[in-house]
């Protein structure tokens, strides 16, 4: 369904609404936003980078982990094209904002391969990359320092966590001004339909009260605010 072309006119606040009807949150940190220009929404399947801190090894002569083989793959070599893809990354436990998750390269990287955005929980590096980039980016904030070194990559294309909400590699993600949010596989079909009933018929009540209409007397009407 994310083919119709009913998805360019969905807004995150009618998803959230509707999540809510089937017990879901899944609204993500309102600390991850904007980081370059775009006109949203910004809608695609997600495919998931999941970052782990560093502990440092029983042997202190041994190799410290974190090295380029600890963390290659958070480029997701493995994906040829990312058409129709949202790249997520995310480590446990809240956001990370001291450390970047990706950084200009990366990200132009990603823009070349088609992916349709990028959310990342937590920061991001090279302002000067990313503001000049046409894929969407969010984030909460950039730095910059870098996650090598302190995390590695401990799955891809797997899941990963993003302020104690799990997204799967298959979800779907639609961003947009007023944030960004996750509609579990399952549940795509079944969420969508319900959202774009829901938005027809909020065009109704914005048509309404543009007319001269009371608020009050058109969502008493309409069952819809």
């Amino acid at each position: 369904m994310i083919n119709d072309p009913r998805m360019q006119n969905l807004h995150t606040p009618t998803l959230a609404d509707v999540l809510d009807t089937f017990g879901v949150w899944g609204v993500l940190d309102s600390r991850i936003i904007p980081m370059n220009d775009f006109t949203g929404p910004v809608f695609g399947i997600a495919y998931t980078v999941r970052w782990a801190p560093v502990r440092k090894p029983r042997d202190i002569m041994a190799a410290q982990p974190s090295t380029w083989n600890d963390v290659k793959h958070f480029l997701a070599p493995e994906v040829k094209s990312g058409r129709g893809k949202i790249y997520v990354g995310g480590v446990d436990n809240g956001v990370l904002t001291e450390l970047a998750l990706a950084g200009g390269f990366s990200a132009a990287d990603f823009n070349l391969r088609g992916f349709e955005g990028i959310i990342l929980g937590g920061a991001i590096r090279d302002a000067h990359v990313i503001k000049q980039l046409s894929i969407p980016v969010w984030a909460t904030n950039f730095t910059p320092a870098d996650t090598q070194g302190n995390f590695k990559v401990s799955e891809a294309g797997t899941t990963c966590n993003i302020s104690g909400i799990t997204i799967k590699t298959g979800d779907l993600i639609v961003a947009d001004a007023s944030g960004c949010v996750v509609v579990p596989q399952e549940l795509i079909t079944d969420v969508l339909t319900r959202a774009f009933e829901i938005e027809q018929k909020e065009k109704i009540i914005f048509d309404r009260v543009s007319a001269g209409e009371v608020l009050w007397d058109v969502v008493h009407d309409l069952g819809r605010l």
